[in-house]
């Protein structure tokens, strides 16, 4: 589908990686396509320029494209229904939906009533979805994660909580400082792209660095910063105990891990942020962070059996293959076997 396509260009796009190939279809796309060219603007033209109902009818699209991506996922599975379904009423039951999220949400937080904290986006596994903040600023939320945010940025600085992986497209405003928090490190940024990637059950943070500039700084050692430059990654063991890389004595091994970020091959997209292109990718990982992946794209639980397995390291990267494709794939390389029950997956040596 062109939509579909459509919306992998504009994220290689915003994100710098895109092909002068890439650009022209794009360009195509929108020509052909009033909508669409819409929801282009509304990301590539200053805020003061797009017209309000514009940029109405450019959230409602990206509302839509991100209940067919949630939908995509549930049809793989042998329950899903294979009726044929209504645009209009897609539409409808995702803002319905997503409403009684946020509601519920706000209802419930947390945070005490002197919070600035009045919105929440949570996606479940095997979704995503995108938000445009009152900054103008686009976030791009990948499954299993939660978005926080004030309702406005009237304040010194514009801030966000983030527990979870997301992609941020920050408007540039050096007045007003971008801040994204997490459970461990403090991202300040001006204007930029890049990726952080938080969630509470893993042990790594990870922010990788597209375009601009940023500088980290930790919870536990506020004076201290690192400055993050284009094509940079900065990896953050959370707990001390624990190597960044295994086999490696945690004592010897820094908490902290500045890298380039990394391509499989020259044409592929960035390991990073391949996710927004809906692309599983990885590069010499573990396979028990592999299998992190797994669950918050298939909405599966995985269980090992075999402690080995879980020490393999993989590197490769997946468009459309289904979880079972996947793992055989996977096993030609390091066998090891597995059975999948339903949305349970177990592996074994």
């Amino acid at each position: 589908m062109s939509e579909d396509i459509f919306f992998k260009l504009l994220s290689r796009q915003l994100a710098g990686e895109a092909s002068e190939k890439e650009l022209h279809q794009l360009k195509k796309i929108i020509d052909n396509d009033p909508e669409l060219k819409k929801v282009y603007l509304s990301f590539n033209t200053p805020d003061e320029e797009v017209r309000e109902e514009d940029l109405s009818k450019a959230e409602q699209a990206f509302a839509l494209h991100s209940l067919k991506m949630h939908l995509h996922v549930s049809e793989s599975s042998p329950d899903a229904s294979t009726r044929a379904i209504n645009p209009r009423l897609l539409w409808l039951s995702s803002v319905s939906f997503l409403f009684v999220c946020l509601l519920l949400l706000w209802l419930f937080s947390p945070f005490t009533s002197n919070s600035p904290l009045k919105s929440q986006v949570v996606t479940k596994k095997g979704s995503k979805t995108m938000v445009k903040l009152p900054d103008g600023s686009s976030v791009w939320i990948n499954a299993d994660s939660r978005l926080q945010y004030a309702d406005n940025f009237k304040g010194k600085l514009r801030e966000v909580w983030l527990d979870g992986e997301a992609f941020f497209d920050v408007k540039k405003d050096p007045a007003h400082p971008f801040v994204i928090h997490t459970d461990k490190i403090n991202i300040r940024v001006l204007g930029t792209s890049f990726n952080v990637k938080s969630y509470p059950t893993d042990q790594l943070i990870e922010t990788s660095l597209i375009k601009g500039r940023i500088e980290v700084s930790f919870n536990d050692r506020p004076s201290e910063t690192i400055i993050l430059r284009p094509n940079e990654k900065l990896t953050v063991r959370k707990d001390q105990s624990e190597p960044i890389h295994s086999g490696l004595n945690a004592e010897n091994t820094p908490k902290i891990k500045l890298d380039n970020l990394l391509r499989p091959n020259e044409h592929s997209p960035l390991v990073e942020t391949a996710w927004m292109e809906n692309k599983i990718a990885f590069s010499n990982c573990l396979m028990s962070d592999i299998a992190l992946m797994l669950e918050r794209r298939f909405d599966i639980s995985v269980e090992f059996k075999s402690q080995d397995v879980m020490k393999y390291r993989y590197t490769g990267i997946f468009d459309d293959e289904s979880i079972d494709d996947i793992l055989k794939i996977m096993k030609i390389s390091k066998p090891f076997n597995y059975k999948l029950n339903g949305k349970k997956l177990t592996i074994t040596n």
